[in-house]
């Protein structure tokens, strides 16, 4: 079977945005100097030059924002997430001068929903070429090479779900959905979802 990575089409037509916070642990490991922050409940979001049009999907990086019918249903579906609030920030005052399109604030657009995904997936990383490129001790954080492609993950390690994360590639928000899950969203006709072949289960 084969697995997506969900991402933005980065065709500009919709806003994206970037993702100011919140953070639970603003600082960096003593020993390794790696990041220790998580972005945690509400998420705080500024949307970005480009366009004013909000799509089904909204993106920043690969952090997902939907609109309640996405949310909806992904729920009745039975996709494995929960769904954190969002809540829209003014502009940073360097960027107020961008003479390109964007969503105004204050923000009157439809309700957004964090997407995030319960499921951590561990891939198989001899088959996948993913190593362990550094671990430290101290904070206990393991850091791997992330693919987007090529990537393969065992059945005993998949479980069955419909939308996971994979476990080596954490903390990173990158979603991934099996080829069947892929074709319940794309009949609903959401608009800005993109999606990567990104390796297979088997």
């Amino acid at each position: 079977m084969r697995i997506y990575l969900l991402e933005s089409p980065r065709t500009y037509q919709y806003a994206g945005f970037a993702h100011v916070g919140t953070w639970t642990n603003d600082r960096l490991c003593p020993v390794c100097e790696g990041r220790l922050d998580r972005l945690a409940q509400p998420l705080l979001i500024e949307w970005e030059p480009d366009s004013e049009v909000i799509g089904d999907f909204s993106w920043c990086s690969y952090t997902m924002a939907v609109v309640t019918k996405v949310r909806d249903y992904l729920l009745k579906s039975g996709f494995e997430c929960s769904f954190g609030r969002v809540e829209v920030v003014p502009f940073a005052k360097w960027r107020k001068t961008s003479s390109k399109p964007r969503v105004p604030y204050p923000y009157e657009g439809p309700e957004l929903h964090w997407v995030r995904p319960r499921k951590r997936v561990r891939l198989n990383q001899e088959q996948s070429g993913v190593v362990l490129e550094t671990y430290c001790s101290a904070c206990k954080q393991s850091r791997y090479t992330f693919k987007r492609e090529g990537i393969v993950i065992d059945q005993a390690a998949w479980k069955g779900c419909k939308m996971f994360r994979i476990k080596q590639f954490d903390p990173s928000d990158a979603t991934y959905v099996t080829e069947d899950a892929l074709e319940l969203l794309s009949s609903k006709g959401f608009t800005n979802l993109g999606y990567l072949e990104a390796g297979m289960i088997r």
